[in-house]
């Protein structure tokens, strides 16, 4: 059962999370056609991976696991599009369902479902390795979110929380990569499942 669908920088990878056999799909992508055709095998994520993200520079990739509290982290493979396991997990909140890199490939963030406490996780990324590391502490978000994304300039964050119907708003510290809410929660339609930020023109 894919659950999420992530294309590289360069439009010639595209990756799957499988979130029943706990595993990610690596396509390379026919320029001319858009097809896609698998390369290797499925390679492990922990358990229940819900989503995946690929960072700007098309060196790493990471997978929210819903089922195992946490990340994965994977390097690619220049060439092939192969991922490669780094390290080992990093802890998320409680079911993290959406993983989201920043515009400069310097934070990731993590939308998580609790029913007690709904939050998003901040990291940083190692620049070299890829791997992750958490920066403070969660970060509140509405009811039941679903997906994270960050603008272009990389200066905010929205959250689409389905079990509130509204949208939460954070600013970005430059610096840390800390998340701060933005006033309150803005009106969404029915159980919103996905937020994307799109470049003006």
């Amino acid at each position: 059962s894919p659950t999420s669908i992530t294309v590289d920088p360069s439009g010639r990878f595209a990756y799957v999370a499988n979130i029943n056999s706990n595993n990610v799909t690596t396509y390379s992508i026919d320029s001319t056609t858009g097809a896609l055709t698998e390369v290797g095998t499925e390679v492990a994520a922990d358990l229940a991976p819900f989503s995946v993200t690929v960072d700007p520079s098309g060196r790493f990739a990471y997978v929210a696991n819903a089922g195992s509290d946490n990340v994965t982290t994977y390097s690619i493979d220049s060439t092939t599009g192969a991922l490669t396991k780094v390290g080992t997990e990093v802890a998320a909140g409680s079911s993290p369902t959406s993983i989201t890199v920043d515009p400069s490939g310097r934070f990731a963030y993590v939308a998580n479902i609790n029913s007690n406490n709904d939050n998003v996780t901040t990291y940083s990324i190692n620049s070299t390795t890829g791997a992750l590391t958490e920066v403070g502490t969660e970060v509140a978000a509405g009811t039941n979110p679903r997906s994270v994304a960050v603008d272009p300039s990389g200066r905010f964050a929205y959250v689409a929380n389905a079990g509130s119907n509204n949208v939460t708003t954070y600013s970005i510290d430059s610096t840390t990569g800390a998340l701060t809410e933005v006033g309150t929660e803005v009106t969404a339609g029915t159980i919103p499942y996905s937020v994307m930020v799109v470049a003006g023109i």
